[in-house]
């Protein structure tokens, strides 16, 4: 998988795409990957039972105007962009929905081995666009996909422009499926010389039927847990993160709650998970985990 050769880069020209921007320069440099930038154009959906249903107003017309303003905007973005030393190509594609244009030019360019883009769209909503963009593409995509908001602390170079990512939070819940980003993580953190926090939070909540003993959680059944669980995670990743620095880190509470204390804790500039976990039910991890962490971590997010 880390083997990627070609990233692709979904924008709307918003001030937040712009920002994804840097993080997908960022990933082609980690894998001396090609950089397509990809702009949907829409489809207008007029009332069921209409013959403007599924159609562009004004079809050829309106697309052409469109794809020829998309086109200039690309211009300024490569402009912007200076000499990266990476290969950039643009495109301009139709399609009934964004979500729908991207997973469509996805089947069709199977080369693709990653996809960078913003948390927000033009109305500055992430957990809209959550929903009903970066929420199906990451479901459907069947590849790892950079979902990107801005962080709280400064993660860009103030003389060069470029991405600095200092930190990686690498959730890990013992299941096969999460360690999938770890091949990615060991290439980003390479690359950026970041330190990779592997981390996994005990759900401490014990059966009601304990509280009449007075236990309300798992540490008091079993004290010595944060030190087996460390155990267990040095043991899962073995050698991989050898040449990196790698720290373990055990907490106790809810995986959701937990992740986006530690990103605000120890400044993460970036988390690594899968899209699937324990349950081994990747839409039903997706639903309640990942897509949470989306909306709720003040970092990028990398699913894999």
């Amino acid at each position: 998988m880390a083997g990627i050769k070609r990233i692709l880069f979904t924008t709307d020209f918003s001030e937040f795409a712009n920002h994804a921007l840097k993080y997908a320069i960022g990933m082609a440099k980690v894998f001396d990957a090609e950089l397509t930038m990809l702009h949907a154009v829409t489809v207008y959906r007029g009332e069921e039972g209409t013959e403007e249903k599924d159609k562009f107003p004004s079809l050829d017309r309106y697309c052409e105007e469109v794809e020829s303003d998309a086109n200039g905007r690309f211009e300024i973005c490569i402009a912007d962009m200076g000499d990266a030393g990476i290969k950039v190509a643009k495109e301009v594609v139709r399609g009934k929905s964004p979500h729908a244009a991207i997973l469509d030019y996805l089947r069709k360019n199977n080369d693709i081995g990653m996809v960078v883009m913003s948390t927000h769209g033009r109305g500055g909503l992430s957990h809209v666009l959550v929903g009903s963009v970066t929420e199906n593409v990451i479901r459907y995509a069947g590849i790892p996909v950079l979902a990107v908001k801005k962080t709280e602390h400064e993660t860009t170079d103030p003389e060069t422009g470029e991405v600095i990512i200092k930190k990686i939070l690498f959730p890990l819940d013992f299941s096969r499926e999460s360690l999938r980003p770890l091949e990615l993580v060991k290439s980003v953190a390479g690359k950026y010389g970041a330190e990779v926090i592997v981390f996994h939070s005990i759900d401490v909540e014990v059966p009601p039927i304990y509280y009449t003993s007075g236990i309300d959680s798992i540490l008091q059944l079993d004290p010595d847990i944060k030190v087996r669980v460390e155990k267990r995670m040095k043991e899962m990743i073995g050698d991989t993160l050898s040449a990196i620095p790698v720290r373990f880190l055990v907490s106790d509470g809810r995986a959701v709650e937990q992740i986006r204390e530690q990103v605000m804790k120890e400044r993460v500039d970036l988390v690594a998970m899968s899209s699937s976990g324990s349950h081994g039910i990747g839409e039903f991890f997706f639903g309640s985990t990942a897509t949470r962490v989306i909306q709720k971590a003040i970092c990028p997010v990398l699913v894999v």
